[in-house]
């Protein structure tokens, strides 16, 4: 069985508490990413009393609070978002959000006591703040290090992509996989598939692995 900890890292890839949508706005880099974390984390103490279903009644609003679900979606599936429909693409943001969040339900079924700790922040050349965080077990020597890209957009900060394994980024991980469905059937057909998936995990029929797409 995969670790807890191990399953973060994969949850953290997805895009994505009840009370995320009254929230104030995060007001820096850390903040939001703080908020992503400490949201996950108490998910996680919960996981012996919830369900599938219940997991992602939580996890669902967090990803939605604190990641730039839209520009995610956007990136991951262009050039075809930009001659798509604005139905069709707000279609596909549901979809896009919706998948990330069941597969994160899915990964893991344990707490053993992890943390997260933020350990530094890099200002790129560009718009965005790296927050390189570290997670594990408090007895861990070797914490997995996973950065959060985040950027300031109409006023507030957010998470738009993540990076695990020195340098492995989730929305062109997504771009790479979405590539096939696009060329076959454009948004529509990423859109179905996406529903469909999500629907096999909420279902239980269906559950992600590490490794797997």
């Amino acid at each position: 069985m995969l670790r807890a900890a191990n399953r973060i890292i994969v949850l953290c890839l997805f895009l994505i508490t009840p009370l995320a949508s009254v929230k104030a706005a995060p007001d820096s880099a850390v903040g939001v990413v703080k908020d992503f974390q400490s949201g996950i984390l108490e998910v996680l103490k919960k996981i012996d009393t919830l369900d599938v279903k219940g997991r992602y009644d939580l996890v669902a609003p967090l990803t939605k609070q604190n990641m730039h679900i839209t520009l995610m979606a956007a990136t991951a599936s262009s050039p075809f978002w930009r001659s798509g429909y604005n139905a069709q693409k707000a279609d596909l943001v549901g979809a896009f959000h919706r998948m990330g969040a069941s597969s994160i339900v899915t990964l893991f079924d344990e707490y053993d006591g992890e943390v997260f700790r933020i350990w530094r922040t890099r200002k790129t050349s560009g718009p965005t703040v790296l927050v390189d965080t570290k997670i594990g077990n408090p007895k861990d020597q070797n914490p997995t290090e996973v950065t959060y890209v985040t950027a300031k957009i109409q006023g507030r900060w957010w998470i738009i992509d993540v990076i695990v394994f020195g340098g492995i980024s989730e929305v062109k991980v997504r771009k790479n996989e979405f590539s096939a469905v696009l060329q076959k059937g454009g948004l529509d057909e990423l859109i179905k598939v996406l529903n469909v998936r999500a629907d096999r995990l909420l279902s239980g029929k269906e559950k992600v692995v590490v490794g797997s797409k």
